[in-house]
């Protein structure tokens, strides 16, 4: 049996793990161990590669000990919230920024800018859209991985349907206008339903933020404090997400239908039969491609990877894609202010570990065909056998954008998502949607910010 490059290089890296292991290992422990539990959710088969990273980190650290807790999806801010409340926390905890940044308020985690000083932690090695991320109120509380780029500038593409309609499959849309002329011509749709489709374009809040910034529109100023999203550019957004749905694919009851019980992690999905030219993605979907159907991943004439399309009619409008906003992005390692110095002290050097070692973050996501946010893992050159389109991968993490966010993100992002909704289901128009939103948004902002400001939380 002839095995990819993707699973040849990841037997290879396993096998250079457990090699370096073997001298380590022999070290004894001069001191006290030091436990360590590392509350996760790297799961499934990711939980074997994370185990692997422990392994290596305790060669090289005898005296602490990793306990890894992989947690389910299901409940997880509530899971997290208790763990991080409770007298007795895990030693080491996996929070979205939302998340660590409501935990920094409340005095749940502590800031490792002393710890960063004492290692001598080069945090130039990230890049800055990354590390930018993970500071609140000046203060750094955490070492990021995965990245938190690539989770919106990407997309990839049917060659194989693009040929079939007459147009160039190396020559994918680069504007909104040329996803919508080819879209209409590949999409089979009728009020009962679709057949095939061109490319499915809403989604939820981050959805609409995410194509707000390909027509040069922004969220929020960059102090967090005023939202701008319903400027002119955000209602011409949403107008051509309602515009789009609507007129091309037979409106949102028909796209929900579509993509009703499918996966693609799962290898249930439209786009393995060929009925979806245009998937936006983040950049675990190669791992899964590859695993679901190596031999198409494997033959890059029939699929590639393009950047999010623009707004053609702007004149300032370019590619672009969003990092920090939503729940999966900003990622990031934070230690509870509760545990001894000793235990902290511990958390860090792993933390440290999963963000900057060779052998921890950078090898973990290789092993995946994951981009780091640390740049110089990411110049490795056994990626382009991996994935074929890397270099596409990284243009999109250059146009990546950090968008300004709250610990009230969540509640904002439930007003959103309503108006959202409410326009594409013609409830009201797209401006008034986002006036709307916009009012109270601004109002339940402008109350987060009096608290902070007065010191009452």
């Amino acid at each position: 049996m002839k095995l990819s490059p993707f699973v040849r290089l990841t037997i290879v890296l396993l096998m250079l793990f457990s090699l370096s292991l073997v001298p380590a290992l022999a070290q004894d422990c001069e001191g006290e161990v030091i436990e360590l539990e590392f509350m996760n959710w790297w799961g499934a088969a990711r939980e074997a590669l994370m185990d692997t990273l422990i392994e290596h980190f305790q060669a090289e650290n005898p005296c602490i000990r990793v306990i890894n807790q992989v947690q389910p999806w299901d409940n997880r801010a509530e899971l997290l919230a208790t763990a991080a409340a409770s007298s007795n926390p895990p030693g080491i905890i996996m929070s979205t920024r939302p998340e660590t940044y409501q935990f920094a308020i409340s005095g749940l985690i502590t800031p490792i800018d002393a710890f960063v000083e004492a290692h001598g932690t080069d945090l130039s090695v990230f890049y800055d859209g990354e590390i930018g991320l993970q500071y609140w109120n000046g203060e750094l509380y955490g070492l990021p991985m995965p990245t938190a780029g690539g989770l919106t500038s990407l997309y990839i593409y049917n060659k194989d349907m693009l040929r079939d309609a007459g147009f160039d499959p190396e020559d994918p849309p680069e504007t909104w206008q040329e996803m919508e002329e080819m879209s209409a011509v590949m999409t089979i749709a009728d009020p009962m339903g679709v057949d095939a489709m061109g490319a499915e374009i809403i989604g939820d809040d981050w959805s609409f933020v995410a194509w707000l910034y390909t027509n040069n529109g922004k969220y929020a100023s960059d102090d967090g404090r005023t939202l701008l999203f319903n400027s002119p550019e955000g209602v011409e957004t949403l107008e051509w997400m309602v515009n789009f749905t609507n007129n091309i694919n037979g409106g949102v009851e028909n796209v929900t239908d579509f993509f009703q019980d499918t996966s693609f992690s799962q290898g249930d999905h439209p786009w393995y039969e060929d009925k979806l030219a245009f998937l936006r993605i983040n950049t675990s979907f190669y791992g899964h491609m590859n695993v679901n159907d190596p031999e198409e991943y494997s033959d890059t004439s029939r699929w590639g990877t393009m950047l999010r399309p623009y707004n053609g009619d702007n004149p300032d409008a370019t590619h672009a894609g969003t990092t920090g906003y939503n729940f999966s992005g900003a990622w990031a390692y934070t230690i509870p202010a509760v545990h001894s110095p000793e235990k902290q002290e511990a958390a860090f050097k792993f933390a440290e570990f999963i963000g900057v070692h060779p052998l921890g973050g950078c090898a973990f996501l290789f092993a995946q065909s994951r981009p780091s946010p640390v740049k110089a893992c990411n110049e490795n050159p056994a990626y382009y056998e991996v994935n074929p389109t890397w270099s596409v991968v990284l243009e999109g993490l250059a146009t990546d954008v950090p968008v300004s966010i709250t610990p009230v993100q969540g509640q904002l992002a439930e007003i959103l998502s309503n108006a959202i909704e409410e326009a594409l289901f013609g409830v009201k128009s797209a401006e008034d949607a986002l006036n709307d939103a916009h009012a109270d948004m601004q109002a339940l902002l402008d109350e987060f910010w009096a608290d902070f400001d007065a010191g009452n939380m």
